[in-house]
């Protein structure tokens, strides 16, 4: 693989012995902390994963999705890593060294379930020796034979990417429950790509990823209960000692704290595939979606409890008897009724141009047909209550697995939210129609945390604009893009975060 020059967003050199990814398209290499998608447990010189990037994916979004690697593949990352940790040693032990670096970080170096059998020790072995143009062998004692990489060039690791497409990226069909999956043995697995050799596609590949980064089968906020989706937290306190006693206990199961996790942040505001009805069909960029039925509703990604916030929706086709209710609604609001059926939500209606809250309809302005492009603004004033300034962490709930991934499980609490709603005095929610202000629509709304808001009845279909460019800025009042609420809201869930520990300062698991 020829070494590529810099082509990061941000213009600065690459450094191997950081997390990086290549894309599959324009070879470019780009730095970890640059890219937006979701990227969940990563190591540097990984070689098993599909990238591309925002510069070459038609939506504009990345793509990353990670591979089931191969035996081969894991040593070399891990071998990699382990030159990076130590940088004067000159060789590695298979069994102090490079086994109990891969038990440790088995999720980051493959997609692959983790073995419950120490069987893969000796593969490794077999593995490292057999492909002497990566790995230098000297057994220095018979019973603990030691490699390092035979070129110390870190640059050069990296996927390969042979006869790749944009295609390679998309979602496989979901396979039924009641399917079997078929075992692949070790021999089988090497047939995978790590040297440019054959590409072969593993089955058991299950974690498929859309463009946004985030997993493509997910469990639906129901029955009273939202699932959030997670990543490892490197800055837990303690975490240090508990990954050094995992170390001790390398091959008994450990359940690891929900204090080592946090909460997920999308780095695009989008609408949230968990966060919606199932029957709504949502694009692959997450800009668009389409009704089924019944009214039914989705929410963005990030919402916001103070300031004033601007978003747009472009009315694609809105056949007869379908009709839309678009505005802002709390994360508590029905997700299978339209928007404003509850008190967690204020919407403005397409037939008629009726606005909603509370299912009551009052007159507001004119409808808005296909084609139109409407606008929502909505303005809330700073909490008065310290503790509504931001949002609670999610580091004491539940954390369930589905699918391979992790998330955080929350109960909502309906009954005592409706009971201890206050009004923000001063709010306002305003709607807008080409350009045009229809008026204040809301006053006064009850305090909370609003998203950007759609539901749909029938087969209506609409896009939706976070900004920062819009058709139809509003020129009346000051805004924030809703695209900007992604910086607020990793600076907000980072406190949370940081409270909680402090709050729990020593009662962390270990």
């Amino acid at each position: 693989m020829e070494k590529q020059e810099s082509t990061c967003y941000c213009g600065k050199p690459r450094n191997p012995e950081k997390v990086e990814l290549q894309c599959g398209l324009c070879s470019g290499w780009f730095h970890e902390r640059c890219a937006s998608c979701y990227l969940g447990s990563c190591l540097p010189c990984m070689t098993s994963y599909a990238f591309v990037c925002k510069k070459c994916h038609p939506s504009g979004i990345e793509s990353f999705m990670k591979k089931p690697a191969t035996f081969t593949q894991i040593c070399l990352t891990a071998v990699a890593n382990l030159t990076i940790l130590h940088p004067d040693k000159r060789l590695f032990s298979k069994d102090k060294d490079i086994v109990p670096f891969i038990d440790k970080h088995w999720e980051s170096l493959t997609a692959l379930p983790r073995r419950t059998k120490t069987a893969w020790h000796n593969t490794i072995m077999k593995t490292m020796s057999k492909e002497s143009e990566l790995f230098l062998h000297i057994e220095e004692l018979a019973s603990d034979p030691c490699y390092s990489l035979r070129n110390k060039d870190l640059s050069v690791i990296g996927p390969i990417y042979k006869d790749f497409k944009l295609s390679d990226m998309q979602a496989q069909p979901q396979q039924s429950r009641l399917s079997k999956r078929k075992a692949v043995s070790d021999k089988q697995a090497e047939t995978t790509p790590v040297a440019g050799k054959t590409r072969n596609r593993d089955p058991l590949a299950t974690s498929r990823f859309v463009p946004s980064g985030m997993p493509t089968d997910h469990p639906f906020n129901k029955d009273g209960y939202r699932y959030i989706l997670v990543e490892s937290d490197p800055h837990t306190p303690g975490r240090q000692a508990f990954e050094e006693s995992m170390e001790s206990q390398l091959n008994k199961p450990m359940m690891v704290p929900a204090q080592f996790y946090r909460l997920f942040i999308c780095n695009h505001v989008m609408l949230a595939v968990q966060d919606r009805a199932p029957q709504l069909k949502i694009s692959e960029d997450r800009l668009s979606v389409t009704g089924e039925k019944g009214y039914s509703m989705v929410r963005a990604t990030h919402g916001v409890n103070r300031g004033g916030w601007y978003y747009e929706v472009t009315i694609d086709d809105m056949p007869a008897e379908s009709a839309t209710r678009i505005g802002w609604a709390q994360h508590l609001g029905n997700l299978q009724a339209p928007l404003g059926y509850d008190k967690f939500g204020y919407s403005w209606r397409s037939l008629k141009g009726s606005k909603f809250h509370e299912s009551r309809g009052k007159h507001y302005a004119e409808g808005y047909k296909t084609g139109d492009t409407v606008g929502f603004y909505i303005y809330l004033p700073p909490p008065s209550e310290p503790d509504k300034l931001i949002p609670p962490s999610y580091k004491d709930r539940p954390l369930i697995t589905f699918k391979g991934h992790l998330y955080f499980e929350d109960k909502d609490q309906v009954s005592s939210t409706v009971k201890n709603l206050k009004s923000s005095m001063g709010s306002r929610v305003i709607f807008y129609k080409n350009g045009e202000s229809q008026g204040v629509a809301y006053s006064d709304v009850y305090q909370g945390w609003y998203y950007p808001a759609i539901s749909l009845y029938k087969n209506a279909s609409v896009s939706i604009n976070f900004g920062p460019y819009f058709k139809h800025p509003p020129t009346d009042v000051p805004f924030e893009p809703m695209s900007e609420a992604v910086s607020a809201s990793t600076v907000e869930h980072t406190l949370a975060d940081v409270l909680y520990h402090v709050e729990n300062e020593g009662k962390v698991a270990a």
